[in-house]
């Protein structure tokens, strides 16, 4: 029996490599032959992956999510150039400090795209999982060079405050192909919308996300006004805080899901297609896994190519009736083997190898 080993991070604690690795090894333990290919859906960690399938890492100047100068990592294969915005300015970049979702920001995304484009890319693609803002994507234009304006001409701050001032934007995208990898398929406004179901995750209080989410819609007309291009419904165009709304709008850039996009780019297909058994997973496996998330679409490919596929997790509160419609044979917790989540996290790499060892003495 051949196993392919293809899980995402378990965030905030162990890398998808990592994970691959300790459930790699309680399979080979148990005489299964196994392949390990750790997965990414454009969030934290997607460098990672393509700087292990052949891309090289240079590094570019930047700011975290609120500010403070930074250096990015940006993987490059001849002239295409990823940005991570976790990496850059995303929610890790400033877990030092407490939230302050009116003054976080995408800034540092802008900025690091334009040192790598200024380096010579003309491909460039922004991952854009794990943000800590709400900006509307503001910050990103401005490191790019655009300029953004309140109703009495002045310059406006490239966070969420600026956002609700906003009423002009000019600028030109500098030359080249851009392309957004999202790992959530939310509209910028609405009831789905960025401000509506990721402000809370970002400090937002009821009230906040409610102001952001207007200030979302007027955004919306003005990047109408200045690019022709409407993207208050576009498909994931609310990833980021609004960040891919403004990249399609201002940059014609193209917004693909991230797990597609990374299971393209290192051949998650053809390796599937060889192997008996298919096992994936994350930190928490729950109602947003199949909605975007690495392990949905591994979960999905293994249902389209007739292998059976299991999941190990941090943590699950997804029902079994759930789990077996989406094609799962089973799902294994590491919060189950310690009897608890805190326990679980406080001992990640333990616990995964006793929910690895539990699942291959099933297997």
């Amino acid at each position: 029996m051949k196993a392919l080993i293809a899980p995402d991070k378990f965030k905030g604690t162990l890398t998808a490599a990592v994970v691959a690795s300790i459930v790699s090894d309680a399979l080979t333990r148990a005489g299964i032959d196994c392949e390990a290919l750790p997965m990414a859906d454009g969030g934290d960690g997607t460098l990672d992956t393509l700087l292990a399938h052949g891309y090289s890492a240079r590094s570019v100047e930047a700011v975290d999510a609120l500010g403070r100068p930074c250096s990015a990592t940006v993987a490059w294969r001849g002239d295409e150039a990823v940005v991570e915005l976790a990496q850059a300015c995303g929610m890790s970049t400033v877990d030092d400090l407490p939230r302050d979702p009116w003054r976080a920001s995408s800034l540092g995304l802008g900025l690091a795209a334009r040192g790598a484009h200024e380096a010579g890319a003309r491909t460039l693609v922004l991952a854009l999982g794990g943000s800590a803002s709400t900006d509307g994507g503001i910050g990103l234009l401005q490191g790019l060079g655009f300029e953004v304006r309140d109703r009495h001409g002045r310059p406006v701050s490239p966070d969420l405050t600026g956002l609700v001032a906003a009423c002009t934007v000019t600028g030109q995208a500098p030359t080249g192909t851009w392309r957004v990898l999202v790992d959530v398929r939310n509209p910028l406004v609405g009831s789905a919308g960025a401000a509506a179901v990721f402000g809370p995750q970002k400090g937002l209080s009821e009230r906040e996300c409610r102001r952001a989410s207007a200030a979302m819609c007027r955004w919306a007309r003005v990047l109408e006004r200045a690019f022709g291009v409407d993207v208050s419904a576009l498909e994931g165009a609310g990833a980021a805080g609004g960040v891919a709304a403004a990249a399609a709008a201002a940059l014609g850039a193209e917004v693909a899901m991230g797990a597609d996009a990374i299971a393209g780019l290192i051949g998650l297909r053809q390796r599937m297609a060889g192997v008996d058994v298919v096992v994936t997973g994350e930190g928490s496996f729950d109602g947003q896994s199949d909605a975007g998330k690495a392990p949905g679409r591994v979960i999905e490919l293994a249902r389209e190519l007739g292998k059976p596929c299991f999941v190990v997790a941090g943590t699950s509160d997804v029902d079994e009736a759930r789990w077996r419609a989406m094609g799962v044979g089973a799902v294994v917790t590491c919060a189950q083997a310690a009897g608890s989540d805190s326990a679980a996290r406080d001992d990640a790499s333990y616990w995964l190898g006793v929910a690895a060892r539990t699942f291959a003495e099933r297997l």
